[in-house]
């Protein structure tokens, strides 16, 4: 047989440890003659121990790592054995139902066609891998080989390296919680890198050089929660103070569960992270070793060591089982999903070799698979299999003895005064128990009562909850340095007037940005594009991520990073948008670089690799620490922002600085004398001075029933140092058209932005130049 054609990627990265392939028009539906695969009811894409296939889709377990995956498509018949060149060996039928193959992730969707099968039908396809074979040992290589094959039929495993069998589940995750087991990971990772057990001191030790604090085995378990900052709006803080203390009544329920445990256990109660090492190493989590050294223990379950509630003793046998079973469960129920005739009969021996199990693993995959409802048997030699739960005989109802019925006494005829006055409720919708706390009704709801005897109705109307809203507030100018439409086409105004500058076609447009040179319009991973005021269109093929202006707003200073496998590499620089050299930051590329801002000819950015320490660069010299830890810069007045524990520090030019107790969320207003949160239902925008002792001011915005659940407004452009644009949510649609508002922060004056673009689609507001 030949190789017809070829797809392969050398970086593959899986998404919750799956490959996944899939049919890039969707799945075929099976054919009533043939019936194969029996999809489950579910629509589950069930992996087993290995990989599993079915109509139109292909998941095996990956695990982590950047992986080679390779496909091939073979002319005719299947390829040579080579099961002795790799560790997992499956092959499974699969339908196509386009003829395409498409290498995705879990929630990638499906993309183009990687490789070309010539058309749908049925194959049958080899999956092979080889784990660690990769150049730099961070990954797996895959070998996908198909050919075609008009009878399907159910999967066979030609090797297996990993046990079908899974390592069981203990449940001491679910009873001591995340904390405590990751103290035991931690002491377990720092004894393999140790060579042997470790000390607390090492132990320590360990964990400083892996970017723990200081006293880090000093702290407590669970810290509680800092007390919540101040959010300038009464209920958002009783909000947030209501959180805080349904945290603490958690974490005090979780104190005293580990309370029990340690006195069960026979150690002293857990304060401090150290405190947790006798109480692991007393459930067998750790094993003691050496005079005060720890290693990784193979701890018993749960339910053996501790006395637990009969429900969570169920609970944890069942997971344990599901751990152990449940993956080989679904290997059983591919090859019933692949049998063309049912039952399938077949020796219990015969059927371990096709899985390649042992037969006792293959009776206590059965046994849960049926618990399960995969499948059932009838437990005799040789096997007779179905797919889904065990038929239960239909219940019989017994037959009750008839009643002698009782003498009725005679009717007494009703008059016209002892008429019931209760009539029949005509169908409909019921009444409205709250009429005030509901949505509103389309029309009154009615409900009809009457006397019997003259068939007289009265209607009874529910009150009909008013869609009047008050107006709106008045109409004012365009935003002041245009807009881009969803179409691409960006706009300007000229004294008033309306002037179309071009048509850059609808993309994914991101962001826009007033220049001197023009606007420059933005796009997720595509070439920028520069508007000037003139209309000439300049493409910059090398700006393809965010950026920031520096203060001449000619030159945008960028990050650009790379990733490959598990390097990445990184660099800035500052692109002259006339023209002029790009300049690059002197830099180590391994060094991750998260940019923050520029104040005039300076860009301040993060060294993330060192924890997050503030650095300046201004192009022609060399990168130098920044003296105060800030994560924003107002490229007005080079004023910085930090989040702190007592809130947001905000750090002038001269070096002095006063800490504002407000909530993190805030960010610095242009000018730096103050700071600004958002809020959603009902929208606000507040403005915090930078001064602790005076009171912040909360401008309300206008808001409408129609607001989506996201909120009404996207997020706010800064127009100059006391207006904010505010364009609406995609899909709102006002009461009349607008595209937004527009809020002065200096009165709180608010009017509404000219209907821009169609109806319920969002326009991009170009943000204005805002520099010294």
């Amino acid at each position: 047989m030949a190789v017809v054609r070829v797809f392969e990627d050398d970086d593959y990265g899986p998404e919750y440890g799956l490959l996944v392939v899939r049919d890039p028009d969707g799945s075929e539906e099976p054919d009533d003659e043939v019936g194969l695969p029996r999809e489950r009811e579910q629509g589950t894409e069930p992996t087993g121990t290995f990989a599993g296939a079915g109509a139109g889709w292909l998941t095996a377990q990956a695990g982590d790592g950047c992986h080679v995956v390779r496909l091939e498509l073979h002319d005719d018949g299947p390829p040579p054995a080579d099961h002795a060149d790799f560790d997992e060996v499956l092959e499974t039928s699969y339908r196509a139902g386009s003829g395409g193959l498409s290498l995705t992730v879990l929630t990638g969707g499906v993309g183009g066609v990687d490789l070309d099968l010539g058309g749908a039908g049925d194959y049958r396809v080899r999956v092979a891998c080889r784990r660690g074979d990769t150049e730099d040992g961070f990954g797996d290589r895959w070998l996908l080989r198909l050919w075609p094959d008009a009878a399907p039929g159910p999967p066979v495993w030609l090797a297996r390296t990993r046990p079908a069998v899974g390592p069981g589940y203990d449940g001491w995750q679910s009873e001591l919680g995340y904390e405590p087991m990751e103290l035991a990971g931690i002491v377990g990772a720092a004894a393999r890198e140790h060579g042997g057990p470790v000390t607390v001191a090492q132990l320590d030790d360990w964990g400083r050089a892996h970017l723990r604090p200081a006293g880090w085995l000093d702290a407590p378990v669970w810290p509680p929660p800092r007390e919540p900052l101040s959010t300038g709006h009464e209920d958002l803080d009783r909000r947030n103070a209501t959180q805080r203390a349904e945290v603490l009544a958690r974490l005090a329920g979780q104190q005293h569960r580990l309370d029990e445990i340690a006195a069960e256990l026979g150690v002293p109660p857990v304060r401090r992270k150290r405190d947790l090492l006798p109480l692991l190493a007393a459930a067998g989590i750790l094993r003691p070793e050496g005079p005060g050294g720890y290693r990784a223990g193979r701890p018993a379950r749960v339910d053996t060591v501790l006395s637990l509630p009969p429900d969570r003793v169920r609970a944890v046998q069942q997971q344990d089982a599901r751990n152990r079973y449940g993956r080989l469960a679904e290997d059983l129920d591919a090859v019933l999903r692949w049998t063309s005739r049912l039952p399938l009969e077949v020796p219990a021996a015969e059927l371990a070799e096709r899985l390649l199990v042992s037969e006792a693993e293959l009776r206590d995959g059965l046994a849960f698979a049926e618990r399960a409802g995969l499948l059932h048997t009838d437990g005799a030699e040789p096997l007779r299999m179905w797919p889904g739960r065990r038929p239960q005989p239909a219940p019989t109802v017994p037959t009750a003895p008839k009643a002698r019925a009782p003498r009725s006494a005679p009717a007494r005829p009703a008059s016209p005064s002892t008429a019931s006055a209760a009539a029949p409720t005509l169908p409909g919708p019921a009444p409205d128990r709250n009429p005030g706390a509901g949505s509103f009704r389309l029309g009154a709801m009615v409900r009809f009562t009457g006397n019997a005897a003259d068939d007289r109705r009265v209607r009874a109307a529910h009150p009909r909850r008013s869609r009047k809203e008050p107006a709106g507030p008045p109409f004012g100018a365009p935003p002041r340095a245009g807009v881009v439409e969803p179409d691409g086409t960006v706009l300007a105004w000229h004294d008033g007037t309306r002037v179309e500058l071009a048509r850059l076609g609808a993309a994914r447009w991101s962001r826009a940005l007033q220049t001197t040179l023009g606007v420059l319009v933005l796009g997720h991973e595509q070439p920028a594009r520069l508007v000037s005021t003139a209309g000439e269109v300049t493409g910059f093929a090398d700006i393809r991520t965010p950026g920031v202006l520096l203060g001449d707003g000619r030159r945008m200073a960028m990050v650009d990073s790379e990733h490959r496998r598990l390097v990445s590499r990184y660099r800035l620089r500052v692109i002259d948008l006339a023209g002029g050299p790009v300049q690059t930051m002197p830099w180590p590329h391994d060094r991750a670089i998260g940019l923050l801002g520029a104040y005039r000819d300076t860009v301040f950015f993060v060294d993330q690799q060192a924890h997050g320490v503030t650095m300046r660069w201004t192009p022609g010299a060399e990168p130098e620490p920044y003296p105060h830890p800030v994560q924003q810069i107002d490229p007005l007045t080079g004023t910085g922002g930090a989040r702190t524990a007592r809130g947001v520090t905000v750090v002038r030019p001269d070096g002095t600085s006063v800490t504002v107790p407000v909530d993190l969320s805030a960010r610095l207003a242009p000018g730096g004398t103050g700071l600004w949160t958002m809020r959603s239902h009902p929208p606000a925008l507040t403005l915090f001075p930078v001064r602790p002792e005076v009171a912040p001011q909360v401008w309300w915005l206008p808001e409408d029933s129609r607001s989506s659940p996201q909120g009404t407004y996207r997020e706010p452009v800064w127009e100059d140092i006391e207006h904010v644009l505010f364009g609406y949510q995609p899909w709102h649609f006002p009461r009349e058209p607008a595209s937004g508002v527009r809020l002065s922060v200096r009165d709180g004056t608010v009017e509404r932005l000219p209907a821009i673009g169609p109806r319920g689609r969002s326009v991009i507001f170009v943000e204005p130049l805002l520099t010294p």
